[in-house]
């Protein structure tokens, strides 16, 4: 899987590109081995209101598979919780995309099954 990571309005430490490569390369065991097509963006943003105080830190995916694209979003007060929490939202969203896969594959093999049945 391609892993493209961005800071806006903030500056990317090494430090914060180790981290955040090492969280998203461990969704890879969710993505079949056919899929080149994978990747993902991920944009690191620090944000601040005046309606709220000191520094919000948000992280946005954009992951694009073969079939889908999605786009998961989480706010928190700490980049590496927010970061965290993106990988958790990323790997329930590929575990369901997986089974979804599966049982589609499932449902035409048990039709093709029964079409043989009917063979002569």
């Amino acid at each position: 899987m391609q892993i493209i990571i961005t800071g806006v309005h903030m500056d990317m430490t090494d430090a914060i590109r180790e981290y955040s490569l090492e969280k998203m390369t461990s969704l890879d065991k969710f993505i079949s081995k056919d899929d080149t097509s994978a990747r993902l963006n991920l944009e690191l943003s620090k944000t601040t209101t005046h309606h709220t105080h000191g520094a919000f830190f948000q992280a946005e995916a954009q992951l694009h598979l073969s079939g889908k694209d999605t786009t998961l979003r989480t706010t928190q007060d700490d980049l590496y919780k927010a970061i965290d929490v993106l990988k958790d939202m990323l790997s329930r969203e590929l575990v369901q995309h997986k089974s979804k896969e599966r049982s589609v594959f499932r449902k035409s093999a048990h039709k093709l099954k029964s079409l043989f049945k009917k063979l002569p």
